[in-house]
């Protein structure tokens, strides 16, 4: 009973009746999961091929193809959505260019790994990669929206897949998109940063 206090709220659901609509279902305070939650109980069964602990909570789409406000708005989000992502195995990208963002791109920012356990003492490896939306300003330069990613990947696949099966090319991601609740700031990206403290270096030195 505790490990579903996180996950959702019954009301928050309206318990049952009405249009059967997943996609377009309210998830709002009610839905709060954990990391261990999101593993376990989403992106582990997502893997697997089975449903996913709360229907409609998840939905897959593509955080690339869409600014993450347009993305939230497709789905009947606001300013938090959780998605799966298919992607191709391949090395993280420092800069993920959202197609129609208006050069909106997604910009690294830092990265974790963790592991979580299940009921039955199955150990689930991840890792989660944090990006930042940066948009192109007036001058050209790439400027923070305050739109933030967490995307998380299953790194071990012993433990959602039989030793028998063959390797995939694509996989899934879960992405925890939001809207950062500190106050909005045209904050220049990292990229942009280090490139502007060269010259001033060059100016201190021939000083």
């Amino acid at each position: 009973m505790g490990e579903e206090m996180n996950l959702i709220r019954e009301d928050e659901f309206g318990g049952g009746g009405g249009d059967d609509d997943d996609d377009h279902c309210v998830v709002g305070v009610g839905f709060e999961p954990t990391e261990d939650e999101l593993m376990l109980h989403f992106l582990r069964p997502q893997l697997r091929g089975f449903a996913p602990r709360v229907a409609g909570a998840v939905v897959e789409a593509d955080p690339c193809g869409a600014a993450p406000w347009e993305l939230l708005a497709r789905h009947g989000r606001s300013e938090e959505g959780f998605f799966f992502s298919a992607r191709a195995r391949r090395r993280p990208s420092v800069r993920r260019t959202v197609a129609g963002g208006g050069g909106g791109a997604w910009m690294h920012s830092s990265t974790k790994n963790g592991q979580s356990v299940s009921d039955l003492g199955v150990v689930v490896r991840w890792c989660r990669i944090n990006y930042c939306f940066y948009v192109r300003g007036e001058m050209g330069q790439q400027r923070s929206t305050g739109w933030m990613m967490a995307e998380y990947e299953i790194t071990d696949p012993r433990c959602y897949r039989r030793a028998d099966d063959g390797e995939e090319d694509d996989f899934w991601v879960l992405c925890h998109v939001r809207k950062s609740s500190r106050p909005s700031a045209a904050k220049i990206s990292p990229t942009k940063a280090a490139r502007r403290r060269k010259p001033a270096a060059a100016d201190v030195r021939a000083a």
